[in-house]
């Protein structure tokens, strides 16, 4: 079973494109091949550069690449290479490995090549290669973190039918069974699990990585948000509003100097922030320390910081979430 999120692409909705990605295991990054179009995405200033950057950063480490509107170039190979050319390079300094990226030429208008292997005659002649919807299936399965304490992002709160509150969200860790008693965080409110719900299926259990749906009774819901977490009760997840964290500056007007103002996108959390202190630069791959105590952050730079949030916002430690696939 596979769950789609569609993560808007224009440059206004970068924070529901954040709380999108932050959610996914791996990313279908759309690419127009129209004369013109690609070029404007991906040159300084389009979304294609930072859409995958960002995914690359929250963690997502498969993609496929869907090379659409190739009937406009007429299913030219040549201008299929001179795109894949361009964005291998890319993505490669961005983080990601050849062996983790396919390109797939398609046609969204006809439904070229996206459900089925190419039937396009101008296509068959040159690409041999999988379908779109034959690349989602041989995506490899992340590991799961099973085995840690329950976490649950908050993606959507309402009333529905009967007693308690429907909370949606993707299981970051752990599992949750029926009867279960939770605690939805910061607020530090308290509920019992009283039904469960994957792809709209009853179920007496879900894990790290189901989007599932939660019915919790004995919980107000005025005390529940979007990115609210809800984690088990005996090992419930910290909150703060001060914390280090290890960040990549992209393409920047102004250096990033101590005390400047920031918005945080964290999950599905949205929340005002300041910059209280410039830790380290640090190398972009090793992560061994630059400089300390900088003076200021300029483009490209790869640092550790420390963010203060005007209200508690719930966080977790690398160290603790991490998997094997995160030393890779």
């Amino acid at each position: 079973m596979v769950t789609l999120l569609d993560a808007p692409g224009h440059k206004d909705f970068i924070p529901n494109m954040i709380s999108g990605a932050a959610q996914a295991d791996v990313a279908i990054l759309v690419v127009d091949a129209t004369r013109g179009e690609f070029e404007t995405g991906f040159e300084s200033g389009g979304q294609t550069r930072e859409h995958a950057i960002l995914a690359r950063s929250l963690g997502v480490r498969q993609m496929a690449v869907a090379v659409n509107k190739m009937d406009t170039v007429d299913w030219s190979k040549e201008r299929f290479d001179e795109i894949v050319g361009k964005l291998k390079s890319f993505l490669k300094k961005t983080g990601f490995k050849d062996s983790d990226i396919e390109y797939i030429p398609c046609s969204g208008l006809g439904g070229e090549n996206l459900v089925k292997k190419a039937e396009t005659s101008l296509l068959e002649k040159w690409y041999k290669g999988p379908c779109l919807l034959e690349q989602i299936d041989v995506f490899k399965s992340p590991s799961r973190p099973i085995d840690k304490s329950f976490r649950m992002c908050v993606s959507d709160v309402f009333k529905g039918i009967g007693a308690g509150i429907s909370i949606c969200g993707k299981i970051e860790s752990g599992s949750i069974v029926l009867g279960d008693k939770i605690v939805a965080m910061p607020a530090g409110e308290g509920g019992i699990v009283k039904g469960i719900s994957i792809h709209d299926e009853d179920a007496k259990w879900a894990c790290a990585g189901d989007q599932a749906i939660l019915v919790i009774t004995g919980i107000d819901q005025m005390k529940v948000n979007v990115g609210s977490v809800l984690s088990s009760r005996i090992d419930p997840i910290r909150t703060t509003t001060r914390f280090q964290a290890r960040i990549i500056v992209f393409d920047i007007a102004v250096p990033i100097t101590k005390g400047f103002m920031v918005l945080l996108h964290y999950q599905a959390v949205s929340e005002p922030a300041v910059i209280k202190k410039l830790v380290s630069t640090l190398h972009k791959n090793t992560g061994e320390v630059l400089q300390r105590k900088p003076k200021c952050l300029t483009k490209n730079s790869n640092a550790l910081v420390e963010i203060e949030t005007s209200r508690p916002i719930c966080i977790e430690l690398y160290k603790i979430i991490r998997t094997s696939e995160d030393s890779c």
